[in-house]
């Protein structure tokens, strides 16, 4: 759910920045696109950590999963490697979109 949310957010601001290109001369206007975009995505980003921990958490209670196909694929990408790739996407579209208003 929170994929979507984010996807269909910064859909409607992608939307916004084309179509709104007189009301984006205000900075009050600039502030608050700004504000959403930060504080959107931290929040989604804290969400979507979250969520990996709790299945990775559930994950490590299952009997023998450490010897299943998906043990053994998890034990060889772990997930740091998920988490970085996760902030640094959303940090790149977060940059593109901060530009786009400034």
């Amino acid at each position: 759910m929170i994929v979507m949310s984010f996807t269909i957010s910064h859909a409607a601001l992608l939307i916004v920045l084309g179509f709104g290109a007189d009301g984006l001369s205000d900075s009050g206007i600039q502030l608050s696109l700004a504000t959403f975009i930060v504080l959107g995505s931290v929040w989604c980003l804290a969400f979507m950590d979250d969520g990996m921990q709790d299945m990775m958490a559930g994950l490590s209670d299952l009997d023998g999963f450490e010897t299943s196909a998906m043990g053994q694929r998890l034990a060889k990408q772990p997930i740091v490697i998920f988490r970085v790739v996760n902030v640094v996407f959303v940090g790149l579209i977060v940059a593109a979109e901060l530009m786009a208003i400034y």
